[in-house]
């Protein structure tokens, strides 16, 4: 079965800006108000100067948050009523495969191949129409969690067309973005990336249509490629102010290529470097990392259910390392759940250690905000709650079954929020969700365009 992007434009899917068609004029959309003040809040900044505060005002103007304190004037603004709710920075993913995001739950496949296997036979299915609808349903996804920036790892870009497709969706969708520009999933070893393509992408960003975001080098990397491939790719990145990041330790038969050793035996371990997964790295791993300040990015959900093993949160922390967290692929995940990430990896380290006291739920949110907008190097305009920073914010609703009685707010979100309970996102300045509805997205036709896309990637 093929599906093309005239197929998509019947169903009423991908024509215009964004996920709000025409059509769809009955559907709220955005809003962004130029004043906007959030009143009476739980307010959760991870900002040390700020801490926590208890019925706590932030006024938004122009997508900055301009003040934070008690009974804020609210003439000339549009004003949020957060009483019973949580307020927290809006969450950060570093590593997702939004491209095939129109796969949910579909493998591995009992009694069948493995994993990669299918991976590799359908992605060659994909269209740039089909990339864009799962890119589209990937971040309507994120946005009902309370996820504000992706970065989206996109390691089936076949032709420049496919690049497009991402970039029309991470743009119409309000969030802040990272195009971690691939390869095709079925590039041989042997072959270098589209270069010329990356350098274009590059270039059209610089557009203020592209004002929310930015670009970074996906690579195969020491355990997929040879020397001459990952070396070309780290000058490349070099030289054009890119930065990399690669799949690293994923299994013990990979952690025995030694990596990360041969990246840093080089040089090439930076600030500007991502390692996704490390699920095996050693000491001398651990080493090497923190002292060139690369970061680790774990997604422990699709690690443990894909076979790598128990993420080495212990080891981690204990590093002090700079560490994010990611989706990864809906395909084993099943959704979307930062929070779900967010607990697992602190009932990990509790787990392992032994030690209840060893990790907090406020570690591994930190993990998920600030952190992680550090290790994009964007910490000076996200990640927390302070005056200055653009105005990323989230709302949690305590008054949900599962919420209540809130004893204790960090903890609260960490091992008690779900998507659902994720109010209204406000990124850059703009209400994207608001009382629990994502704005601008029709879900049934939504729903129906996902059908039909999956169909068409997996009818034999």
């Amino acid at each position: 079965m093929e599906i093309d992007r005239r197929t998509l434009l019947q169903l009423g899917s991908l024509a215009g800006a964004g996920l709000a068609m025409p059509a769809l004029a009955a559907q709220p959309t955005s809003q962004h108000p130029a004043r906007l003040l959030v009143r009476n809040a739980t307010l959760i900044t991870m900002d040390p100067q700020h801490g926590d505060l208890q019925g706590a005002d932030v006024l938004i103007e122009h997508n900055m948050i301009r003040h934070i304190g008690k009974n804020l004037p609210a003439s000339g603004a549009q004003v949020i009523d957060a009483t019973g709710m949580i307020v927290l920075p809006g969450i950060v993913d570093a590593h997702w495969h939004l491209w095939n995001s129109l796969l949910r739950s579909s493998a591995p496949i009992p009694g069948g191949p493995a994993f990669f296997e299918t991976q590799q036979a359908t992605s060659k299915r994909f269209t740039p129409a089909l990339t864009e609808l799962s890119v589209r349903l990937g971040l309507a996804e994120a946005i009902h969690a309370g996820i504000t920036t992706v970065n989206s790892w996109s390691h089936n870009i076949r032709e420049p067309e496919f690049a497009q497709a991402e970039l029309r969706a991470l743009t119409s969708s309000g969030l802040r973005a990272r195009l971690w520009y691939g390869y095709p999933q079925d590039l041989s070893p042997q072959a270098p990336m589209n270069f010329a393509d990356i350098e274009r992408v590059k270039a059209q960003l610089q557009s203020s249509e592209y004002q929310r975001v930015d670009l970074g080098l996906a690579i195969r990397g020491p355990e997929r490629t040879e020397a001459p491939i990952w070396q070309e790719e780290f000058d490349f990145a070099k030289a054009h102010a890119l930065p990399v990041s690669t799949h690293i330790a994923v299994t013990q038969k990979m952690r025995e290529k030694k990596a990360i050793q041969q990246l840093d035996d080089r040089g090439l371990l930076s600030p500007s470097v991502q390692l996704v997964h490390a699920t095996h790295v050693d000491e001398q791993d651990l080493k090497s990392i923190s002292a060139n300040g690369a970061s680790v990015c774990i997604t422990p959900l699709t690690e443990m259910r894909i076979g790598y093993g128990l993420p080495p949160v212990e080891a981690l922390h204990r590093a002090k390392l700079p560490v994010t967290l990611g989706v990864d692929t809906l395909v084993l995940g099943g959704n979307a759940n930062p929070f779900l990430l967010m607990q697992t990896c602190l009932n990990l380290a509790i787990g392992t250690t032994g030690e209840e006291q060893f990790m907090t739920a406020r570690d591994v949110l930190r993990w998920a905000t600030q952190d992680a907008a550090d290790a994009m190097g964007l910490g000076h305009e996200i990640g927390s709650i302070t005056i200055g920073k653009r105005a990323d914010i989230i709302m949690m609703n305590t008054r949900n079954l599962g919420m209540f009685p809130v004893i204790d707010p960090v903890a609260s979100i960490v091992q008690s929020g779900t998507p659902a309970d994720v109010d209204t996102v406000i990124a850059d300045g703009r209400i994207i969700k608001r009382n629990g509805r994502v704005l601008g997205i029709n879900l049934a036709q939504l729903s129906a365009q996902a059908a039909a896309g999956a169909a068409a990637l997996t009818s034999a």
